[in-house]
């Protein structure tokens, strides 16, 4: 009976090793199964992570962009109303244009009736420029004399002068002779 218990044993043993070659083939298995699933884990949360930073970086674009929309907005609303006063103002130009081309156009007519007038007119100011001519050169002739008059009296009274000083020089030495009497 022992030999029955050995290969009992012996065929327990086997079997226990038998169970153990399953159980590391089933644990070889389920490692590389968890080592496959904590991969697939890691890239993942790595996809998660860089899709979380792609929303961050979408949502600053978004707002940049919704920023950069208003401003444009706003930038055409300024443009718009600045066409319209210019349009405002082209109108008005316009009409201003207008007024001053038909006043143009009356004063290019008074013009045309008046030109007789002005060769009549520059035909009298050639006889009134020679009139004043004629009228200068007397002027200057009489300037002419005033100086020359002028220059006679300043000599005739520089030789009163002298004379003057004579005569009281004269007289002084008559005084003086006088008293002496």
């Amino acid at each position: 009976m022992k030999r029955v218990f050995t290969i009992l044993l012996m065929l327990v043993a086997l079997g226990l090793c038998a169970i153990s070659v399953v159980q590391w083939k089933r644990e070889v298995t389920l490692r590389s199964e968890i080592e496959r699933l904590t991969s697939e884990l890691n890239s993942e949360r790595d996809a998660r992570l860089a899709a979380e930073e792609q929303v961050v970086v979408y949502r600053k674009e978004i707002e940049r962009l919704t920023n950069l929309r208003d401003e444009m907005e706003a930038r055409l609303n300024e443009a718009t109303e600045r066409v319209a006063a210019l349009e405002e103002d082209v109108v008005g130009r316009g009409l201003s244009i207008s007024a001053l081309m038909n006043e143009l156009r009356a004063m290019e007519n008074e013009l045309s009736q008046l030109r007789p007038l002005a060769s009549q007119g520059a035909e009298s100011v050639e006889e009134r420029n020679s009139a004043v001519a004629q009228q200068n050169e007397v002027i200057q002739k009489q300037n002419a004399m005033l100086k020359q008059v002028t220059t006679e009296r300043d000599s005739a009274i520089t030789k009163l002068n002298e004379q003057m000083r004579e005569y009281n020089a004269l007289v002084e030495k008559y005084n003086a002779l006088a008293k002496k009497l």
